[in-house]
């Protein structure tokens, strides 16, 4: 409105004016309510010019209405909010800041239904399946600890530590740089190294030292060809790992995980999301 207008540059009828262009069943009470207030004002001696009339219906209207858009606003963009990545935290935190606004119970049947809806699929699943959780603190809580692991698994799988929060570039790093001592991986097959105990067993025995056959010596050993041309050919990684014994399934679980290093990490990732994360876990 043009304060400027007659009508409308005294405060009294400047408010009592703008209160009758607001109309609706909703609003029809607090209409009436700001008349009789400014009703009662003038009753009392306050003077029709007097612009406190004014500032406070316009105070009045903007922290009924604002607040009401803002309630609505926020009711509309909680149904829209998805979990992006692996930050659950700050998803969580989006979600309960945005649910207050709401005005909506965290702990309620409605409330936790959409929580769940703005969740993996699979992250979901887990959390129902191993935790049965009911209340809000139990749908985060188990959330969290299922994120956790699958995290925590993808890491494992790119070659990280068993523990610790190493950055993409780290993991990168080791992934270039694996332990000559514990197990060679690359395109072509690594001679064994053996331990003092076990050349002497090997010689006892008459063991090739290249093939494992009897007869003959690496140096003259048949087979020496048809390795290095299998090598040169190979586009799969050879795993040696060093043992006196029989190799553990430990072992030989850290060698599978190992051949996974020198993959790119599109397949890396597709590998931890088939055993945990985004696809099948639940199904095998």
């Amino acid at each position: 409105m043009n304060p400027h207008v007659e009508q409308l540059a005294i405060p009294f009828q400047r408010s009592m004016t703008f209160l009758s262009y607001i109309r609706g069943p909703l609003v029809n009470d607090w209409v009436e309510e700001q008349a009789q207030w400014l009703m009662d004002q003038i009753t009392r001696g306050v003077a029709h010019a007097k612009e406190n009339l004014w500032a406070t219906i316009e105070t009045r209207f903007r922290q009924a209405y604002t607040d009401t858009a803002e309630k609505q606003k926020a009711q509309h963009n909680i149904r829209d909010l998805k979990m992006k990545g692996n930050d659950l935290d700050s998803f969580i935190a989006q979600f309960a800041a945005t649910a207050k606004k709401a005005g909506y119970d965290l702990d309620g049947e409605a409330t936790l239904d959409v929580f769940q809806r703005a969740l993996p699929y699979k992250l979901v699943a887990n959390c129902v399946k191993f935790d049965h959780p009911v209340t809000w603190n139990d749908w985060t809580r188990a959330a969290r600890h299922h994120q956790q692991e699958y995290i925590y698994l993808k890491e494992r799988v790119k070659g990280g530590e068993r523990r610790g929060g190493a950055t993409k570039f780290q993991w990168r790093n080791v992934l270039n740089n694996c332990n000559p001592n514990a197990m060679d991986i690359g395109r072509m097959r690594a001679c064994a190294t053996f331990t003092d105990e076990e050349k002497r067993q090997r010689v006892q025995s008459g063991l090739c030292f290249r093939c494992n056959q009897k007869g003959h010596i690496a140096r003259y050993c048949p087979n020496q060809g048809a390795r290095a041309a299998e090598a040169s050919t190979s586009n799969t990684p050879v795993i040696t790992v060093q043992t006196q014994g029989p190799v553990s399934a430990a072992q030989k679980a850290q060698a599978l995980i190992a051949t996974l290093h020198t993959e790119t990490e599109e397949v890396q990732d597709c590998f931890a999301d088939e055993l945990f994360g985004k696809k099948d876990f639940l199904n095998t």
